[in-house]
């Protein structure tokens, strides 16, 4: 398992997604693994920048868990606001794009491209567990 911590700040995002990248890339993903597993890390790091972290500084956590497939599995920790994200009911896609609100697609998104994706709270920290497979 290889670990990365850092100031959960939005200076920080391209550091924690090129440490992403390069373990996809060593792990032989193809490109397009590779943008699915950096395009839902960006969002579940942005959310727990901007949301988990709104009312306090903290760190956030990337590990990039070992496997004996092509897959790649990262979890994402963090000590911000408890947020289960797997709670949130999908988005009501069926008005026309200029009349639904800003937002509330990240969520959404992660789902769709993942092929495994998984939440837990132990102790203070939430757990974001997200896979990847190499197709």
């Amino acid at each position: 398992m290889l670990i990365k911590q850092i100031p959960a700040r939005m200076e920080s995002l391209h550091e924690l997604l090129k440490f992403i990248h390069d373990e996809a890339k060593k792990k032989g993903l193809s490109k397009d693994a590779r943008h699915r597993i950096e395009l839902v890390a960006e969002e579940a790091l942005v959310n727990v920048i901007v949301h988990g972290y709104a009312q306090h500084k903290g760190q956030v956590e990337v590990r990039c868990l070992k496997s004996d497939d092509s897959s790649l599995t990262i979890e994402i920790r963090d000590t911000g606001v408890s947020f289960n994200p797997l709670s949130l009911a999908d988005p009501d896609l069926q008005p026309d794009l200029t009349s639904r609100k800003i937002g509330g697609m990240g969520v959404f998104l992660i789902r769709k491209m993942t092929d495994r994706l998984a939440y837990r709270r132990e102790g203070n920290h939430n757990i974001l567990t997200m896979t990847i497979l190499n197709r």
